[in-house]
Order: C-alpha cells, then structure tokens, then sequence
C-alpha cells in the first residue's frame, strides 16, 4: 500500500493528489523489483484524523 499525505502540524493529514501517470510508475517499480513476492499496489486516499497518522 503507497500513502502520500500532506501535513501541516503532523497531527492531522490530507491524502495528497499524485498524478495517474506517477502512481503507475510507482506501481511497477514495486512489482517490478519484488516479482513474484508483490502482485498488487494499492494507493490509499484516505485523509488521517488526529492521532492515527502513524503506519499501523
């Protein structure tokens, strides 16, 4: 899963727009480099609330 996310005070967070064309070449650098391993890459899009925007 790939989360770009736009902060101004890090306890709250927007899901950052990234242009198709970037999230398909993110996309297969991953497959590409974990063949195999990774068949999927997912784009989460989702806004963070307060005190969630650390991985989980």
């Amino acid at each position: 899963s790939v989360r770009v996310v736009e902060s101004m005070d890090a306890m709250t967070a927007t899901a950052a727009e990234i242009p198709r064309i970037v999230l398909a070449r993110i996309a297969e650098r991953i497959t590409r480099a974990l063949h195999g391993e990774v068949v999927r890459v997912l784009y989460d899009i989702t806004d963070k609330p307060p005190a969630t925007i650390e991985w989980e």
